[in-house]
């Protein structure tokens, strides 16, 4: 008998063997895509930080915010060969900060068509998708203004154009919103949030998401606080809610500059106050 001959392992062994690996890795991809979405959520933190100073920069020089610009259909505001400021420049409030974001040449590009297809990385929440251009013409955008309210009647036609609390109004309808307009506390307004996409959507056209950053007074760029936020998995074609691809949240910049998550089952009137600048409500949505 050859006692030194070597045992291998059976097949059941091996069997279980694989069902330990297996279970383990069962275990631990959880753990792994939290981890990712902990790190994608950070950086979407950072980037609505980046476009929170931005705003604040272009404020200190001009001494008010940028608008919403003034449709969606216009071509860019120039005048002797460079763009218009606000209230005069028909592309939103995307468009008038790219100088503050580092992106000077964007902005002073002759030619609307490639301006308009040329993604900005900032603009882009990692959870979401990454830079992306629809049908090779129109750069996308996933944050959007604090447009306030729409309130009764708004409708379609005009949703109110930020008379109802926006930090971010239509140009040339509502005067230019400064600090001194921020009567309820820059610590207490949204400037920015995440807005809603449905994840079928995220590489087509939707009502609500197709114009591009560049565009003016719209939905792409624009929401409104009328309704909690919702998960992207529940917004519609055309959505006028903010809403992110984070679990159970969504990051907004506040006109204070500093970045929160906020719950999508905040109280409506508590998040209705933080939509509206001088609605004399005061509460700190982020204690």
């Amino acid at each position: 008998m050859n006692v030194n001959a070597k045992r291998g392992f059976t097949l059941v062994e091996l069997l279980v063997v694989i069902a330990i690996i297996g279970i383990l890795i069962g275990m631990l991809l959880p753990a792994v895509q939290q981890v990712r979405e902990a790190a994608r959520r950070t950086n979407c933190s950072g980037n609505l930080k980046q476009i929170g100073i931005a705003m604040l920069n272009y404020e200190g020089s001009l001494e008010y915010f940028p608008d919403g610009g003034k449709d969606w259909w216009s071509a860019r505001s120039m005048q002797g060969g460079k763009p218009r400021m606000a209230p005069d420049q028909n592309w939103g409030w995307l468009y008038q900060s790219l100088p503050f974001l580092e992106q000077g040449n964007l902005y002073y590009q002759a030619s609307d068509a490639i301006v308009r297809k040329t993604p900005v990385a900032t603009y882009f929440c990692p959870s979401r998708r990454p830079p992306t251009v629809l049908a090779g013409t129109r750069a996308m955008n996933d944050y959007a203004g604090n447009g306030g309210l729409i309130g009764e009647g708004g409708g379609l036609a005009g949703w109110n154009e930020g008379k109802l609390g926006g930090m971010l109004v239509r140009g040339g309808y509502e005067a230019p919103v400064t600090f001194q307009t921020v009567t309820d506390g820059t610590s207490n307004t949204f400037l920015v949030g995440e807005k809603a996409v449905h994840p079928d959507h995220y590489s087509i056209y939707s009502t609500s998401d197709n114009e591009g950053y560049t565009s003016g007074w719209d939905w792409d760029i624009i929401r409104w606080g009328d309704q909690t936020p919702i998960p992207d998995r529940q917004a519609l074609s055309a959505e006028v809610r903010f809403g992110s691809a984070h679990p159970q949240g969504l990051n907004f910049v506040f006109v204070d500059g500093s970045v929160h998550y906020v719950t999508t089952n905040v109280d409506l009137q508590i998040f209705q106050n933080a939509c509206q600048r001088d609605d004399n409500a005061t509460t700190n949505i982020h204690d």
